[in-house]
Parts: C-alpha cells; structure tokens; sequence
C-alpha cells in the first residue's frame, strides 16, 4: 500500500477514471464501425478481425500485465499500457487498409490490462476505508463509458468519417495517459528478488487466444469441424497443462492455488454465469430493438435510436456502481451481489414475460442496467476483500480473461437459439429470430441469474470488511489461499 494512501485520493480516483475512459472506449466504440467497414472493404471474415484481434489480445493482457504490475509497479505498467493503446489507436486512424486497422486494433488490445491495474491501484493508494468506494466508482466509469462509446462511435460514423472513432480512442489514451503521470503517485516495486515466471506467460497467453478464437470461428467453420475440434481441444489441454505447472510454481506468474479459496472461487463462478447470461444483453437487445415489425417481434426502431434506448443502462452506473461500492464498505461485497441479482432477474423475468412494447423494454433494461452496474462493483470487491494485497491486479486480470472467455460462450448460444427459432418471409428479405428465439433466450439468462443468486448465497457472511485483515500483506499467497472463509 501507498505510504501516505490518505492524501490526493480524489486526484487519483480521477486519474483512474480517464484511464478507464480510454479503455471502454477502446472496446465500445469499433462495433459503431463494423458495417461502414463491410461497405468499404467488401471482405466479412476480415473485417470480423476488427474485433476478434483485439479480444485475442485482451484474454492474455488482462492477466499477464495485471501480474507484471503486481511485482514492477502497477502505476509503472499502466502508463506502458496506455501508451501502447495510443499508438494502436493512432495505427488504426491513420491506415489505409484493413489488415493495418486489424493491426492497430491488436496493439489496442493492451487496454484490456487497465481494469486490474486500477483495481489494484484503488487498493493501493486509498484508504481503507475508501477502497470499496472507490472500486465502484472505477467499475461505473468503465460501464458507463462502455455505453457513452456506442452513442459517440456512432456520431463519428454518421457526421465524421471512421476514422475519427479511433483519432477519438487516441485522445482519450493520451489524455489517460498525462493525468495517471501527473496524478499517480509511483508504485513500489515488490520488495523481494523474485523473477518472472516467463513459461507461465507463454503458455497463457496462447492457451486462452486459441480457446477464445476457436470460439468465435466455430459458427463459419461448424462445431464439429476439424479446426474447431483442433484449435478448441488443444488450447484446452494446453490450459490445463498451464494450471498444473503454475499449480506446481513456487512463485507462479498466475497464482492458481488462489482459487482453493472459497470466495475467490465462488465470485469467479458468479463472473461465469453473469457472463454466459445477463452479458449478452447488447447483442439481444439491439437484434429485438431494430428487428422489423413483421417478424411479430422486433420493434423495428433506427439504429440511433435503439442507442439511445441502450445509453440509459450504462449511465445508471454512474449512480449504482459506486452505490455498490458503499453497499460493500458498510455491509460486504456479498450483500451488495445480492442486490445486484435481485435487479437482473427482475429485469430478465420481465422481459421474458413481455417485451413487445418499448416503454416496457426500456424499464426492463434499466434494471438490467442497476443490476450489472452493482455487481461489475461487488465481484472485484468481493476479491480484494479476500486476496493478498500483493496480487490483486493479477486475480481481477484473470477474472476479466474468464469474463471475456465466457461472453464467448454464451454469444455462441444466443446465435444458436436464434438461427434455431427463426422467421423468414417472402415478402420481405432477411431471416429474423421468432418469438420462441426471444422468449427461450431471456428465460434461460433468467435462470443463470438465479443460479447466479444461489451462488452468492453460498458466499461467506462477513459484514462490514474494512480491510482490517489486510489479506497478503504479511501472508504469503499460498496461505491465504487455504482460508475456507
């Protein structure tokens, strides 16, 4: 922790939230650009590379940097991060084709690192009592951004040229990156000798991308296709042989022996039904918002408009996660995970019941909204409540990887169900997904969410943490990560 955690904190909650800035929109903001790009570049499977370049990036980034700032100094590795999502968004701006975009666009994957090391940077410049706060406060910016970035990425596209969407990603990294180096105090390097585990990194890193991309070609190249089968069964065991060496590590550059700890394990699980449900609320609530009106379902509304329709989902994070933040400081992460589900399954269970009207999807995806927002603050929360100090930017990275790994998944399910239930019509062209599509897909993330409930209630009762424990401070990993509670 800081030597003086009490003094500028406010300072540097705001360098923390430009940081975060630049990298929502570094996510968000390049979906606003898909179809001009289809238009322009008249090559689908290449263009899908705009997005799959980055998250390949971002599933070993997120990790691996959030531990190299664990031990070099998280502020130290999140200036590098924001600089190098600069210069990716710059490349991306300033090509003049695709395959140069799709490089930038791998660069600015680094931006996936920038959520840990916040997190770990919240933990270590704040006070005590402040750090749940403030982990809401870091969590509301990245969802509110997130959204703020499809409205912003769309104004690029429609008055400006594409283009601007990344000259915009490039101001906001470089403006992120003036204030974390004005504002940021620097952080101490770990006090020990120790060396990278590179063998660890190198086996990650690839592992992951592979699972992740042979997720995300499985539709084109069919589940049972050889690559898939190749590509999906290899980097699985090539996973597995990760964990049993980093299992085996006396000073692993992933500490899987963390998981042996209840809470951690159990939160992570909440990540992965959260993510294989409620997280594909953007690809299903935009699909029903501009659906047309003869499919029977969709309510056929403009692209901009459905935008708008989505952009007060995010902006009610700028209330609701430092809410939950609050939430965990006086009562524990757990209590404010439940407030969380009790606002997603309301919002699901509802739209799963009716969503053929506007004003009524319009309040199904604000509670929707107060319900993520909360838990995008409680599940980092409920990890620094229990994970030494020393790794907290490494275990929130690795649950931001299972994150993106598990939206993976559940994107592939939701495009299953709806090319299974699907309507057609000779009179208009297009195949829609049906009435059956929407209502078997809001029941079954209403299920998650309640599997997601009785996990949390699972969760050990701790009341008020205020950090007393100081997790990892004096322990070293291995034992903290035999405690049950």
């Amino acid at each position: 922790m800081s030597a003086q955690p009490n003094r500028g904190w406010k300072s540097v909650i705001a360098a923390l939230m430009l940081a975060e800035i630049a990298s929502a929109f570094e996510v968000s903001m390049a979906f606003a650009a898909l179809p001009t790009f289809y238009k322009l570049f008249n090559d689908p499977a290449l263009v899908g590379w705009v997005i799959t370049a980055y998250l390949l990036m971002a599933a070993a980034a997120a990790a691996i940097c959030g531990r190299i700032g664990d031990i070099y100094g998280r502020s130290r590795v999140l200036i590098a991060m924001l600089v190098l999502a600069a210069v990716g968004s710059l490349i991306s701006a300033l090509a003049d084709s695709l395959e140069i975009i799709v490089l930038g666009r791998a660069v600015q994957g680094v931006a996936a690192a920038v959520t840990p090391l916040c997190f770990g940077l919240v933990r270590e410049n704040l006070p005590q009592d402040k750090v749940p706060l403030g982990i809401g406060i870091v969590a509301g910016t990245m969802s509110t951004a997130a959204g703020v970035g499809f409205v912003v990425g769309g104004l690029a596209i429609d008055y400006l040229t594409w283009h601007w969407i990344f000259y915009i990603s490039t101001i906001a990294a470089v403006i992120g990156l003036i204030l974390v180096s004005l504002l940021l105090p620097p952080s101490p390097r770990k006090p020990q000798g120790e060396r990278l585990d590179i063998l660890g990194g190198v086996m990650f890193a690839p592992a992951v991308a592979g699972l992740l991309f042979a997720l995300t070609k499985a539709p084109a190249w069919g589940w049972a296709d050889s690559r898939t089968l190749g590509l999906g069964g290899g980097s699985l065991v090539l996973l597995l042989c990760w964990g049993v060496y980093e299992w085996r590590h006396p000073s692993p550059l992933i500490d899987v022996r963390l998981f042996r700890n209840r809470q951690i394990a159990l939160t992570n699980l909440c990540y992965v039904l959260i993510s294989l449900g409620a997280m594909q609320f953007a690809q299903v609530l935009f699909t029903l918002l501009q659906q047309p009106t003869w499919t029977g379902v969709g309510l056929g509304v403009a692209a901009t408009m459905a935008a708008m329709i989505k952009l007060p989902s995010s902006l009610v994070a700028i209330v609701a996660s430092p809410w939950g933040g609050y939430i965990s400081g006086r009562h524990g992460a757990r209590r404010a995970m439940l407030y969380a589900m009790f606002f997603m399954i309301s919002g699901w269970a509802a739209l799963t019941i009716h969503h053929s009207t506007i004003w009524f999807v319009v309040l199904a995806v604000m509670a929707n909204g107060i319900g993520a927002a909360i838990a995008f603050s409680a599940i980092p929360n409920l990890i620094v409540e229990v994970a030494p100090a020393q790794r907290i930017s490494e275990i929130t990275g690795l649950t931001q990887v299972i994150r993106t790994t598990f939206m993976a998944v559940g994107a592939q399910m939701v495009a299953f169900i709806f090319g299974a239930y699907s309507i057609t019509s000779s009179e208009h062209p297009g195949t829609f997904p049906n009435e059956q599509a929407y209502t078997t897909v809001f029941g079954i993330i209403t299920l998650l969410s309640v599997g997601c409930l009785l996990v949390c209630l699972a969760l050990p009762r701790r009341g008020s943490p205020g950090f007393a424990m100081q997790p990892g401070d004096k322990q070293s990993g291995e034992v903290q990560a035999k405690a049950t509670t």
